[in-house]
Parts: structure tokens; C-alpha cells; sequence
């Protein structure tokens, strides 16, 4: 505080030229993004290298090279540069607070804090700039503030997908298989013909300047843009009139009352310009670190771009404007580009051309450029296969068996550091877990091969299967695995693989109980088990006999009655007791985090493992029949605290105040968790109404559509929606299966006779008639099921009010 107020009475300090041309180089607008994030050139994009060469690197200068007050001011951004962010910033309430949920205002103020860090070490920088902390401080600030905004945005893309967790009923589609440069062209052609916008405005400051969690504070930035923005409409800039076109798009949003819809639109724009003066600040440390300008390994800074790359490739989301689902094109290419530097920093690392050593462990940077090459070979599964006499192997098998072997590599130098006594291996749900982490990745990426070739269409079945058999078996968790079979026979192999996949997995629980990515593949894969024996499984009829005991055998975890079953008794080890947070999943961050952990230490991959784990959890008991299992973690789910990206949705609505209560109108978190849980028991009931209407009803029927009855009101209810927003929702074509269950449910009991019929397709268009037959069934299920009152709350609510 007190540089602070000394820096308040200093006279206005002049900007000298290397002030502006550092200022020029971060703020610069330029929309050519791809142009800053992969680069491979040693110096930046855009740099001007000659401020290295005129400012002095010390403040050793004399009065001569400025007055006192010069020389005080630097040595005040020195200090001010050193601050932690909590210190920098002044602790009164800011303006436009009024009526802000404690959240957002509390978000604002950590915003505000790292504003005022960032610009502290920007003015430093202008009397250093070869400081390459600062470089890196700055570059921190900037990647902060991208991942608070994140954070706080509700995920579209969902990161759980039900056939590919629990199998279908129906069999896979075949894809439109196309040559390499076939797929490459029409990837490409998708890429470029999008419509997206990064950033708009002159420069980029106002986007580290303004808070984005303050809507009032949001509404000051879109008047900033507007404002110099409009100042040059005339002229002819074709750049700045796109922007003002854009910039009027997004107003229009706001006029219409979609604050939600506003804010994120706002939020991606303050991504993409975040993290793109983040990129300029980390290539500045890469360049000085390569020239031994500073006190830091190049290995390390390489590091960091691959991390801070690799970020990018998270939930396969492009921000910007509007914000997008990740096309294939651009995760390839983001995928390369991380792939180069985390090989740089390899490379490196082993270098005795520096001073100082490199703290880069390779084992772990390995271990991300295998996850890299998983990433490159997702994007082109639809290379056609090559014929039975061909020697040509498809780009696919190419990156999966060179992502293997790194994983092969990484895990052997993991558990020699271990072995010799360093690294670490977490006892708890994080992701922490030293060599274990990646004997886990191997196996379970050997695993998603198999298991991708199993669901391909009948006639691509075969070659996929081969494909996959010579990937997987380039490593093995047992030896004694390895194939056996001298007839060659796919199914043979295809089952030796699949053991040793599940095998591996099944190591991974047995040292650490709460290793969640094991438990949820390892339940995945005891799906499957059948489909691995024959993959023309019904799994509607089919039962864990169909596979031979022998076969059986060699995986102990099938041990129950059913595959479901086995599935269940895994998966459900992550449900074993109510949790604040649902799911024995945690957070966990070392002294030095290595970049895996790093990048799951954010808020939004936690949500999404949570997401992840809870709706396999859901679709396993239900396919188990364990109803009550069910209810009982939903709840859990309503007493849970709101997520932050739920909660920051739904206040948008209510610019900033607290949010309502409507599952309908929230897509965060906890509202997709309640869904999922409420939509699998209405899915329960549903099949109950089905049977009863094949088998007909007896007093057992009669007894379950009671009970059904009494559940559905209680699933409709946790709605707490409106008929005008079901009615909206149906238009929409959400699932609504709770109301269908309630209303089948009520017009069964009324008719004496099941009901099949309603639907909310369309049979019933008016919020009025559908209001009506909600407030009949309503009625009679208070009829059937009246509330207990609780004596004991009436006699203390007539005490504390006797009147």
C-alpha cells in the first residue's frame, strides 16, 4: 500500500519509446491468431528486437539518465512488480456493485487485483525488458485471468457419451472413409469456410482492463468498444468496421434480454485476446531464454507453451465469437504445435549449452507428447482402410503406436525416478499419481483402440480389428498375455489384448482405491466384456454365460451374475458415501506440478471428470435395476452447493443477482446432474408402465404404478418448472421424460388402464391444456400421497410466533 500511495503522488510519468513498443506488441490486435500460437521462429512475431539493445537491463542509472523522481518511480514498479497479486490493489468497494451476488463481486475484486499485478509488471518491463520473470508474471496474469473466465462458462460439448460408455442396443454405422489427402482437404475446406471472430477493438487492453464477472463493469467495456470503435467507422478500415458490425451483433443480444447469451459472447472474446497476449508474453521468455538473457531454462518456457497450447485443446471448445465446437482441422493442428514444443523441451533439457539447469523432467513431458499424438490420431479415424495386400499403414495406426511407445517410454523413466527416490505418487482422487498416472494412460489408450475397432460397422470390422491388434500389442502389461494362438484367429487375439488392457487397469485400483479414471474405464470395459468374445452380442437378451468360463476366468472382476452387475461393483466404488462434491474425485496440486496436473487443475475439468463419472454411475444402476441407489444420490445432488459455471448461467439471467430454481433453464453442472438422475428414474418408471402394459396389471401392477405414481410426482416436482417453460422445453425437443412418466402415470391410475399414449410431442400444443392435466395429477397425487406434517416444527413455529 505504501508504493502505492507514493506512486499516487509522483507527478504523471511520460511514455518513453520502449514503453510504447512493448505496449504495441502485447495490445496489438492483429485478428491472425495462428500466426502468434504456431510460430516455430526463435523470435516472436511482431517483436521490436532493438528495445533490448536501448534500455538499461538495472537501475544502476545515474541522476544524469534521469531526475530523482525517475529513478524513484522505477524502483516503485520494481518493488510493485514483486508484489503478490492479494497485495496489489486497494481494499475499497468498487462502484456498480449494488445488488451483486457475493460470487461475482468477490470474482471482480481477484479480476481488478491481477489488472493492477499485470500493469505493475508492464511498467517494469518498460525499464527492463529482458526480465524474463516478468515475461513469465505477465504471461501468468493473463493465463489467470482466461481460466477464471472458463471456469465460469457452462460446457457444451459434453464429455460423457452414453453408447460409448454402456453398449448400444444397435449396431455402429459405417463412416465415409476418404484417402488421407481426401480427409486433410475437406477438414480444411470445413476449417476455413466457419464464421468466427477472435477479439474485436484497436487494441487489446481493455480486455485485461475491464472485469468480465461484473455485468455492470461488462456493460462499461461494451461502451468502451463502441465508443472507439465508432470513431473510425468512416474510415476505410474494413478490420474495425467488421468489428463494429460484430460489436453491434452482440448489443443486439443484450437489447433482447438474453444477458446469458451477452456475457458469453463477451467471455469468448476475452478468452482468445487473453490468451493471445499470454502467448506473446511466453514466445518473449522463449526468445530471452535462448539467448541466455536470463536465469531460466529454455526447457521450462518450452514447457509452458505446450501446456498453455495443450489448454487450448480442452473440452474442444474455440472461443471468440461466436464460440464454437473444436473442428478436427484445428485440434490437429493445436495438437502439432504442442507436440513441437513439449519435443523441444525434451530436446533441450539435455542441453549443457546454458547456465543454469533445466527443472523440465522429461519422463512427464513424454508422457504429454503421447497424449498429443492420441489427440492427432482422433482426428483422422476417417482415413479409409487400406487393402488386405497393402503394406501402407493408415495415419491413425502411425500416431496411436507412436503415442504408445512414448507412453511405453515415459512409464519406464518414471518408475526409474521413483525407484532411485523422487516423484510422487498421490494416495487420494487427484491426478498426482506419478508412474502410475501413466501405466494408467498405456492401458487404457490400448483399451480405446480395441474397442474402437470392435464397434466399427460388420464390414469394416475385420481390418479394424487387425489394425488394432498390431497397435496394442506394441506394449503389454503381462507377458504371459502375449498372443498365443498360432491359427492366427482375430477373436483369440482380439480377447488376449482386451485381458491384458483390463488387467493393466485393475493395477492401477489395487494401489490407489480412489483412482478414478481407472475405476471409470475399468466399469467401461466390463461392459464390453461380451461384445469383446462376439461382437454380434445382443446385449438385450444376452447373458455373461455366453462367454466360456475359461475365457471368464482370466479376468476376476467378472465375477457376479452379469457384466452390468461387475460394472456396477466398480463404478459404484466412487458413490460409496455421500459427499459434499458427489464423487471421490479431488483436486490435487504438488509444489512443482507437472503439465498434466496443471492442466486439470482448474474448476471446469473437475466439473467435467465429476459429469463424467456421475452419469456412468446413473446409466450403470439403471441398467442394474437399483432404483433406489438412484434416489438415493439424487439426494445428495439437491443438497449440493451450485457450480460455478451453473451459477454464474443462471445469474446472468438475473444480471448478477442470485439465480431461480428451474432445472429446465439451467445447462451447469448440477442441473445436467439432477437431470440425468431424475431422467433415468422417469426412464425406470416408463419401462415399468411398458411391462405392465404387455403383461397385464394384477395386484403387484397395481401396487408398482402406486409407488410409480408417488416417485413421478416427486421427479416432476424437483423440476420446479412452469407448464409455459415444459412447454417451451418440448418445443425445443429437451427430454422431458419426468412429465411423461407423471402424466402416463396419473391417466393409468384414472382409466383404470395403462397409458402409452401421451406424449409431449407435439399430442398436446397448448400451455393451457397441458397446464390443466398437470394440475389434475397434481391433485390426485396429494389425494394419494398427503404431506405428514412434522409435529414438532409446528409446535416451534407457534412458539417463536404466538400470534
Amino acid at each position: 500500500k505504501a508504493f502505492e500511495t507514493i506512486e499516487l503522488a509522483l507527478p504523471a510519468a511520460e511514455e518513453n519509446a520502449v514503453s510504447k513498443a512493448i505496449r504495441k506488441y502485447i495490445f496489438d490486435s492483429d485478428k491472425d491468431v495462428d500466426a502468434v500460437r504456431f510460430s516455430r521462429l526463435d523470435t516472436p512475431p511482431k517483436f521490436p528486437e532493438w528495445i533490448l539493445h536501448e534500455a538499461p537491463s538495472t537501475l544502476d542509472a545515474s541522476v544524469e539518465a534521469g531526475s530523482c523522481v525517475d529513478i524513484l518511480r522505477r524502483g516503485i514498479c520494481r518493488e510493485l512488480a514483486k508484489c503478490p497479486i492479494s497485495h496489489i490493489g486497494s481494499e475499497e468497494p468498487e462502484e456498480g456493485n449494488e445488488g451483486l451476488s457475493e460470487e461475482r463481486e468477490s470474482t471482480q475484486r481477484y479480476e481488478l487485483s491481477l489488472g493492477r499485478k499485470f500493469r505493475a509488471v508492464l511498467d517494469d518491463l518498460s525499464y527492463d525488458p529482458r526480465n524474463i520473470e516478468n515475461w513469465m508474471v505477465l504471461s501468468e496474469c493473463l493465463g489467470f485471468k482466461a481460466d477464471i473466465i472458463c471456469d465460469r462458462l457452462v460446457r457444451d460439448n459434453d464429455p460423457y457419451d452414453t453408447p460409448d460408455f454402456c453398449p448400444s442396443m444397435q449396431p455402429m454405422k459405417g463412416i465415409l472413409a476418404r484417402s488421407l489427402g481426401e480427409l486433410h482437404k475437406v477438414q480444411s475446406s470445413e476449417y476455413n469456410s466457419r464464421s468466427w471472430h477472435p477479439f474485436i477493438g484497436k487494441d487489446l487492453s481493455a480486455y485485461m482492463q475491464y472485469p468480465w464477472s461484473n455485468l455492470n463493469s461488462l456493460r462499461d467495456c461494451s461502451k468502451h468498444f463502441e465508443s472507439s470503435l465508432s470513431s473510425v467507422s468512416e474510415v476505410d478500415n474494413e478490420s474495425e468496421t467488421v468489428d463494429l458490425q460484430i460489436w453491434r451483433d452482440i448489443e443486439s443480444i443484450f437489447e433482447q434480454g438474453e444477458y446469458t447469451s451477452w456475457a458469453n459472447a463477451w467471455a469468448g472474446m476475452f478468452v482468445t485476446a487473453l490468451r493471445t497476449m499470454r502467448m506473446k508474453a511466453l514466445r518473449m521468455a522463449r526468445y530471452l531464454a535462448k539467448k541466455k538473457l536470463g536465469k531460466m531454462h529454455p526447457s521450462e518456457v518450452s514447457e509452458d507453451i505446450g501446456t498453455a497450447l495443450y489448454g487450448d485443446l480442452m473440452a474442444s471448445t474455440v472461443y471468440g465469437f461466436p464460440m464454437q465446437r473444436m473442428s478436427n482441422h484445428e485440434k490437429r493442428t493445436i495438437a502439432e504445435g504442442t507436440k513441437y514444443y513439449f519435443e523441444e523441451a525434451i530436446e533441450s533439457s539435455n542441453s549443457a549449452d546454458y547456465a543454469c539447469d533445466s527443472k523440465t523432467e522429461s519422463w512427464e513431458v513424454q508422457f504429454m507428447v503421447g497424449k498429443c499424438c492420441e489427440k492427432i490420431a482422433s482426428t483422422l479415424r476417417e482415413e479409409v482402410y487400406p487393402t488386405n495386400d497393402s503394406q501402407t499403414k493408415r495415419m491413425y495406426e502411425i500416431m496411436m503406436t507412436e503415442a504408445i511407445k512414448n507412453y511405453s517410454a515415459a512409464l519406464g523413466d518414471a518408475q526409474k525416478v521413483e525407484k532411485a527416490g523422487g516423484g510422487q505418487d498421490n494416495t487420494t482422487g487427484g491426478s498426482s499419481h506419478g508412474s502410475r498416472e501413466v501405466l494408467y494412460r498405456l492401458h487404457a489408450t490400448r483399451f480405446k483402440v480395441l474397442l474402437s475397432s470392435i464397434r466399427q460397422a460388420a464390414d469394416e470390422r475385420g481390418l479394424a480389428e487387425i489394425e488394432a491388434c498390431r497397435i496394442s500389442s506394441t506394449s503389454w502389461f503381462d507377458g504371459s498375455n502375449k498372443l498365443q494362438t498360432s491359427d492366427g484367429d482375430i477373436r483369440h487375439n482380439i480377447w488376449d489384448l482386451y485381458v491384458d488392457c483390463v488387467q493393466g487397469l485393475a493395477s492401477c485400483r489395487k494401489g490407489i482405491s480412489y483412482f478414478h479414471r481407472a475405476a471409470y474405464r475399468l466399469a467401461q470395459a466390463l461392459h464390453w466384456a461380451p461384445a469383446f468374445h462376439d461382437p454380434g452380442f445382443c446385449f438385450g437378451t444376452g447373458s455373461i454365460e455366453n462367454i466360456p468360463s475359461p475365457k471368464r476366468g482370466r479376468i476376476s472382476e467378472l465375477n457376479n451374475n452379469s457384466f452390468v452387475e461387475c460394472a456396477g461393483n466398480v463404478i459404484g466404488s466412487l458413490f460409496d458415501k455421500k459427499r459434499p462434491h458427489l464423487v471421490a474425485v479431488w483436486v490435487t496440486t504438488s509444489a512443482a506440478p507437472p503439465p498434466f496436473e496443471v492442466l486439470n487443475d482448474s474448476v471446469r475439468k473437475y466439473d467435467a471428470l465429476r459429469l463424467k463419472y456421475i452419469r456412468a454411475y446413473i446409466d450403470t444402476m439403471a441398467l442394474c435395476k437399483q432404483r433406489d441407489k438412484i434416489e438415493t444420490f439424487l439426494s445428495w445432488a439437491v443438497s449440493s452447493s451450485q457450480d460455478l459455471a451453473g451459477f454464474y448461467e443462471a445469474s446472468a439471467t438475473f444480471q448478477g443477482r442470485n439465480p431461480g430454481l428451474s432445472l429446465l433453464s439451467g445447462s451447469g453442472f448440477l442441473a445436467k446432474v439432477q437431470r440425468a438422475s431424475t431422467n433415468a428414474l422417469a426412464k425406470l418408471i416408463l419401462q415399468d408402465l411398458t411391462a405392465m402394459k404387455r403383461n397385464g396389471i394384477n395386484e403387484n401392477a397395481r401396487k408398482l404404478l402406486k409407488d410409480d405414481f408417488k416417485l413421478s410426482q416427486k421427479l416432476f416436482l424437483r423440476l420446479h418448472s412452469t407448464p409455459e417453460e415444459i412447454q417451451r422445453a418440448a418445443t425445443s425437443n429437451k427430454p422431458l421424460d419426468e412429465v411423461v412418466a407423471f402424466c402416463r402415470c396419473y391417466l393409468s391410475i384414472q382409466s383404470g388402464r395403462i397409458n402409452d399414449s401421451f406424449n409431449l410431442d407435439g399430442s398436446i400444443n397448448d400451455a393451457m391444456m397441458l397446464s390443466s392435466l398437470l394440475e389434475r395429477a397434481s391433485e390426485k397425487a396429494k389425494e394419494m400421497f398427503p404431506v405428514k406434517k412434522n409435529k414438532l416444527k409446528t409446535l416451534k413455529r407457534q412458539a417463536e410466533d404466538p400470534s
